[in-house]
């Protein structure tokens, strides 16, 4: 019986030392635009590569370690693959904004609001698509990306594909956890916003009480600066959490995915733009069973 992606990449981030604080680090360098998703692509990315290929290990021991010379490199180009696969669910959005925005005018005025209606829910459910399918080619396209070590494999649509069409099920499943895992994080990040609305709450009643309000400025000044301080505190803490848990989410994603890759029989293949084993054979895949993880 097959055993899950999501089960076996879950029991190789546990089984890898210091996975937690990895993680925290992670979410760490998150929170600076741009490089920070730079070193996260690259990291677990690399990471998910070994998977495809057969490797069993754990996380790799350093962040920044970049033992094999393409941490960066390999951020860099996962970044610009989910940038450009971005770009067509983002203009049908902009395209369903101005329609919508039409659509309320000539309502207001008595006009053609029924007409469309229809439309408006055709160009709903393609950006719906749009926005499942670009997110899944540019999972295999980083996983192609990573595997080859360019750029350009990433968007060899034609090759993601075909290995989307040999087992999309596989990738539904990994969408699936990936949305509970999006959404598990919401609630964690609201639930921590919530402390911090608190928090500001509270900070503003011990402010306007008598006796830190009226005929005691030093007590005010001993007291604000340490609520604000606390407030600031509390909203780094909760970027650093968010980030910490989309870093977690991604770890489990990339490893995953890893998992699925693994299927096409990686060390067989060939050049770029050379059939895969599958396409030489004309059969079908061989089921992906994860093994347990060994080290």
């Amino acid at each position: 019986m097959q055993t899950g992606y999501f089960s076996a990449a879950w029991r190789d981030v546990k089984n890898s030392p210091g996975w937690l604080g990895k993680v925290a680090i992670l979410g760490l360098v998150g929170l600076v635009p741009v490089f920070g998703q730079i070193v996260a692509y690259g990291y677990l990315f690399g990471w998910a590569r070994d998977i495809s290929w057969g490797v069993h290990a754990p996380l790799p021991p350093r962040i920044f370690g970049n033992e094999d010379g393409a941490l960066y490199r390999r951020g860099f180009f996962a970044f610009v693959i989910v940038f450009v696969c971005s770009l067509m669910p983002w203009a049908l959005g902009m395209v369903w904004g101005v329609l919508t925005g039409l659509g309320a005018f000539w309502s207001a005025r008595g006009g053609f609001a029924v007409a469309f209606g229809p439309a408006m829910m055709m160009l709903w459910l393609l950006f719906a698509a749009a926005v499942v399918l670009s997110l899944l080619f540019s999972w295999v396209g980083t996983m192609r990306m990573s595997i080859y070590g360019r750029l350009a494999p990433g968007f060899q649509f034609g090759r993601i594909w075909a290995m989307m069409r040999r087992d999309f099920g596989g990738l539904l499943r990994i969408l699936g956890m990936a949305v509970f895992l999006m959404v598990a994080t919401g609630v964690v990040v609201w639930a921590a916003t919530l402390a911090i609305t608190l928090a500001g709450a509270l900070a503003g009643v011990v402010i306007g009480t008598p006796v830190v309000s009226t005929n005691n400025p030093f007590v005010l000044m001993a007291t604000v600066p340490g609520l604000v301080a606390l407030v600031m505190i509390l909203v780094v803490a909760c970027a650093a959490l968010s980030t910490a848990a989309g870093a977690f989410s991604m770890a489990l994603i990339a490893r995953a995915l890893g998992y699925w890759t693994r299927q096409f029989d990686v060390p067989s293949w060939h050049g770029q733009d050379d059939p895969m084993p599958f396409e030489m054979t004309g059969g079908p895949c061989p089921a992906q069973t994860p093994p347990s993880n060994r080290g």
